[in-house]
C-alpha cells in the first residue's frame, strides 16, 4: 500500500515515525517540496499490512 503524507517538515516526520511503529514500512521518500504552499512538504511511503 501507498500513502502520501502532506503538512510541514516536523508534522510530516512525526508522522513518518508513528507509522513505523504501526505498520511494517517498506520505503519512506525524501520530503518534496509541495507547489504553492512553501513551507509545506510531501512524503510518500510504501507500507505492508499485517
Amino acid at each position: 500500500m501507498k500513502i502520501r503524507i502532506i503538512g510541514l517538515p516536523d508534522e510530516v516526520t512525526q508522522a513518518v515515525e508513528l507509522l513505523t511503529q504501526t505498520f511494517d514500512v517498506v520505503e519512506v521518500s525524501a520530503p518534496y517540496t509541495t507547489r504553492g504552499t512553501g513551507r509545506q512538504v510531501r512524503v510518500y511511503l510504501e507500507i505492508r499490512l499485517p
